[in-house]
Parts: structure tokens; sequence; C-alpha cells
């Protein structure tokens, strides 16, 4: 009970702040860094989700030869 107590008073304080935080400074500005750091959030988020993805490579049969520059022996 006290955690949603908590919880609603902490709600209601970061609701306030920012509100504060909107009346004090200009909306144009805090609209584009708030559209700049959506877009970096975007974007490390799609680096992650591609980074995590399995990648099936397939090393072609040329490759293994004894005398392509490829070869590791």
């Amino acid at each position: 009970m006290i955690e949603r107590c908590l919880f609603i008073l902490l709600s209601v304080a970061l609701v306030g702040s920012l509100g504060g935080f909107f009346l004090y400074v200009p909306i144009l500005p805090n609209l584009a860094v708030t559209v700049m750091l959506g877009g970096l959030c975007a974007m490390f988020w799609l680096g992650i989700r591609v980074g995590r993805r399995p990648q099936n490579a397939e090393v072609p049969q040329s490759a293994s030869d004894q005398g392509s520059q490829l070869g590791l022996l």
C-alpha cells in the first residue's frame, strides 16, 4: 500500500516539475531537443535489434582453398 502511495506522489511530483519546466522554457527549442533525443534513442534501439539478430554467414567453398588469400592455413 505504501508503494502505491509513494508511486502516486512521485508521479504527481514529476508531472508538476515538468509543468513548471514547460512554463519556464519556450516550447520550440524544447520540442527540437525532444525530437533529437527520441531519434537518438530510436537509432540506439534499432542498433540493438539489428545486432542481436542471428547472422547466418556461410563461407564459400572457393575461400577455403589452399591457394586462396582468405584461407587461414
